[in-house]
């Protein structure tokens, strides 16, 4: 079950919350590059899943969810409405 939730938020708050999900992309993507690839080109941590699929899919649920609250918040495309 995937109910809804309707937050009202401070638009800082908002971008600190994007922000994090931001990083969150970041490290599944290189996550999965790491596991596609075996090269460590950052300081970032490996998340642990079961492959470099896992982790791709991780990193694109995360880009959803940014890309939802973005068009929501009126963030998309540069305005704020």
């Amino acid at each position: 079950m995937n109910e809804t939730i309707n937050l009202s938020l401070p638009a800082l708050d908002v971008g600190q919350i994007v922000d994090g999900l931001q990083i969150r992309i970041e490290k599944w993507a290189y996550t999965a590059d790491y596991l596609r690839t075996g090269r460590i080109t950052k300081p970032y941590p490996i998340e642990e899943c079961s492959d470099a699929d896992e982790a791709q899919r991780l990193a694109d649920y995360y880009a959803n969810i940014i890309r939802s609250i973005e068009e929501q918040a009126g963030l998309a495309n540069g305005s704020n409405t």
